[in-house]
């Protein structure tokens, strides 16, 4: 017998379906984009992500940098982004934002210390305080594109709650991710997870 685990699967209301269309899909069904048309407004582009874990016969090193190309390319079209699913990345509550000082040290330039960051973003808590899988790789994505993980700063998820109960251990490997203009107006994000079965 196989066991079969990972993919995505998403599931939308059925008034979205004339609006609604594939736009791009990663083999080994490790991703899937879908275009939501909104007429005048930008377009949305939601991705669900499965990344197998590190040293699985399903790892694909070039997930994260095939998404940011997605990402960039979005971008391009106007559109706005929205990811979620199961990263496999323990990332405690690293920054997911460049801080521009950081950028005026490397460049050597400090005449750019003076520009203000946006202050709207929210500090970010994870109740998980382990780094492992592919944090670096998903941290570097949300940078590389300017998206915010919303787990740990959303109303419903101050706290950065657990996504994953498994082998007697729990973490948080499962993000929703996105534009910052989608988390502005983000009003809940909740973590259930059924303990009752470990």
């Amino acid at each position: 017998m196989t066991k079969h685990s990972g993919g995505v699967v998403p599931y939308f209301c059925s008034h979205l379906r004339p609006n609604l269309s594939q736009w791009k899909e990663g083999s080994h069904d490790s991703y899937l984009w879908l275009r939501i048309s909104r007429g005048a407004t930008p377009d949305l582009f939601v991705c669900v992500v499965y990344v197998a874990p590190i040293g699985s016969k399903h790892e694909n090193e070039s997930l994260f940098q095939n998404l940011v190309t997605n990402i960039a390319e979005v971008q391009t079209l106007g559109g706005i982004v929205l990811l979620g699913g199961d990263f496999n990345a323990c990332i405690i509550a690293l920054p997911d934002t460049l801080d521009i000082s950081d950028l005026c040290e490397l460049l050597q330039a400090p005449e750019f210390a003076e520009i203000k960051q946006p202050s709207v973003v929210a500090t970010r808590q994870n109740r998980d305080a382990s780094v492992s899988g592919w944090g670096c790789e998903f941290l570097d994505l949300c940078c590389d594109v300017g998206l915010l993980i919303f787990n740990g700063r959303t109303p419903g998820d101050k706290s950065g709650e657990f996504t994953c109960l498994a082998n007697g251990g729990r973490n948080t490997v499962n993000y929703i991710v996105g534009s910052p203009v989608v988390w502005q107006i983000a009003t809940h994000l909740e973590a259930i997870i059924d303990d009752t079965r470990y």
